[in-house]
């Protein structure tokens, strides 16, 4: 009974303080929640008030107020961020194969796309406003998946790389002698066992394109504005919204947690892979 008792305690006390630094780590993402569902009374009360009587006011008018089209913000977010994950997986696989396989020049280009991403966004403003501009390109989706993509293939070339470090060189050297060509080879071996790592590089990927503010706000303006730049917009020169713009901000982190959830399984194998090797 003594043994049994001390696994209660000890698994009682793990729990607790799981919880305890869920509720520490998560403490703002929790009051934005709360305060999408009080009323403006509720929200501007002094002290904050924990116990309430939940309104769905701000959601409704996040979604019919006049002026905001959230549903279409979300629906340019989706699909920017779908398409910009897709080409930048679809670049940086081949561009990472060769670079571990054959080296050469491809070296050197990784190094400069990484020195590229370290630098700060805003130095790439102006210049490509400018050029977009004169493309007459602004406030098209082409401009903002485009932007989106550069940022996104520095990091997933850089995991790509990692993963097929990690690939046995035999199976490949099997498959050339079964007369598997870099093509063949890519599309039959590299491919399927690379699926853990590219779903996990491609969360990461969505990710980074569903928050992208910067250029999203600067290349979006009218017909393209995202998620992101569409919560802003609560902010006017006479006051904070704060019910609806919190609102606003739940509703568009549901699509990121969607995302992860469906592909968790695979998000853990890719994070995994590699760490456990015998």
């Amino acid at each position: 009974m003594k043994t049994k008792t001390r696994i209660f305690l000890a698994t009682a006390l793990t729990v607790l303080a799981v919880v305890i630094i869920l509720i520490i780590f998560d403490i703002g993402v929790i009051t934005n929640i709360l305060t999408s569902f009080k009323s403006n009374e509720d929200i501007s009360s002094l002290p904050p008030k924990w116990i309430f009587q939940p309104t769905f006011t701000h959601y409704l008018n996040v979604f019919s107020k006049g002026g905001y089209n959230f549903g279409k913000y979300l629906t340019n977010s989706l699909i920017i961020a779908l398409i910009s994950t897709l080409f930048a997986t679809l670049v940086t696989i081949p561009a990472a194969y060769s670079i571990v396989r054959y080296h050469g020049f491809g070296e050197y280009l990784l190094g400069a796309s990484m020195l590229l991403r370290l630098m700060p966004a805003l130095a790439f403003a102006i210049p490509v406003f400018i050029i977009f501009n004169r493309l007459r390109i602004l406030d098209t989706l082409i401009a903002i998946i485009f932007m989106h993509t550069l940022f996104i293939i520095p990091t997933s070339l850089l995991l790509f790389i990692g993963y097929i470090q990690d690939l046995p060189l035999e199976i490949e050297e099997a498959a050339e002698i079964d007369g598997a060509g870099t093509i063949d080879k890519l599309f039959k071996v590299v491919f399927p066992i690379l699926r853990p790592g590219i779903a996990s590089t491609a969360i990461l990927g969505f990710i980074t394109s569903w928050n992208e503010y910067l250029f999203s706000s600067i290349l979006g303006f009218k017909n393209t504005v995202t998620a992101t730049v569409g919560t802003s917009f609560f902010i006017t020169s006479y006051q904070v919204e704060w019910g609806p713009m919190a609102a606003a901000i739940t509703v568009s982190s549901i699509p990121t947690i969607i995302f992860i959830f469906l592909s968790q399984k695979s998000l853990i194998r890719g994070m995994t892979s590699g760490a456990v090797k015998g």
